[in-house]
């Protein structure tokens, strides 16, 4: 074998140091690359000129096809691939405007919902109304909403949007649109009232029994104001009041009307002394869920 100084450097820069009979990788990975390039260069050359030659004559054109077949076909695979890519990202596109469609066509239907659960509430409420208005009271009543609540545990009381101006004054009761007593205005302004509601503990007015027509009063009470409970006063024990019984509004020369729904007993108990007996009342009106109610600003009695 061959050697010498000039042998050995020679080798070296074939082989590398210390490697005899294998090729350093790094050289040939770059010549790949480079093949790698100039086949892609080649390629967009040729479809360039297949693109520009598209109306030359025959031969020439042939000459390019055949020329550019090799390079079209080492890479069809990758064309084929980016089509298949583009067809998915437009199926995506597809995917994305139907599912925005069908989005706006639920949030359509729930509106359709709400709107007809609405209008289904307003004719119950409207129903409600003419029950009200067609018990034999003839009652001026006055629209209202509740626009702020007592924010203490020492009072319960609402406020509402009509005042002195639409002919709201203080002592007037206040009923739900089912008749149901709801409180009495204890402050007035221009344009908004207070009212305490039948939990209030500053609260009274008459009521009577619907079964036995026993007359008591119908007051607040802190004791029972957490419970959402009213207390039925002034009772003796031969008073026939019963559990379960009805209570109606009662007035004599008063400012509000007689027999409006307050609530109905749900137990009696035996006051201090036993001469005297005091019952329970569960208000007919749902005191925490007030939003439109009636303020009687006139009524009429046969008496």
């Amino acid at each position: 074998m061959p050697s010498g100084p000039y042998f050995t450097r020679f080798r070296r820069g074939l082989f590398g140091p210390g490697r005899k009979g294998r090729p350093l990788k790094k050289p040939f990975r770059h010549k790949w690359i480079a093949i790698i390039a100039a086949a892609l260069s080649l390629s967009l050359l040729a479809a360039a000129l297949a693109l520009v030659l598209n109306g030359t004559a025959g031969p020439l054109r042939s000459g390019w096809e055949t020329a550019s077949r090799p390079f079209l076909r080492l890479f069809s695979p990758l064309s084929e691939k980016v089509h298949q890519m583009e067809t998915w990202f437009r199926g995506m596109d597809a995917l994305r405007a139907e599912n925005e469609a069908l989005k706006e066509n639920l949030a359509a239907l729930e509106r359709e919902a709400m709107t007809g659960k609405l209008a289904q509430q307003e004719n119950q409420r409207l129903r409600s109304l003419l029950d009200l208005t067609a018990s034999g009271q003839e009652l001026t009543l006055e629209s209202a909403w509740v626009v702020a609540r007592t924010p203490d545990n020492w009072q319960k009381s609402v406020t509402l949007d009509k005042g002195t101006g639409s002919g709201v004054q203080a002592g007037q009761c206040v009923v739900d649109e089912h008749g149901a007593l709801v409180g009495r205005v204890s402050q007035t302004g221009k344009t908004w009232c207070q009212v305490s509601l039948l939990t209030d503990p500053a609260f009274q007015l008459a009521g009577m029994g619907t079964h036995s027509g026993v007359l008591g009063s119908v007051e607040g009470d802190l004791g029972l104001m957490a419970a959402g409970e009213v207390k039925f006063s002034g009772l003796t024990q031969a008073d026939p009041v019963q559990l379960g019984e009805g209570v109606v509004t009662f007035a004599a020369r008063e400012s509000y009307p007689s027999g409006l729904v307050v609530g109905t007993v749900t137990s009696l108990t035996d006051d201090p002394g036993g001469l005297t007996q005091s019952g329970v009342l569960t208000p007919a009106a749902d005191l925490d869920r007030l939003g439109e109610v009636f303020i009687v600003t006139d009524f009429w009695e046969d008496k």
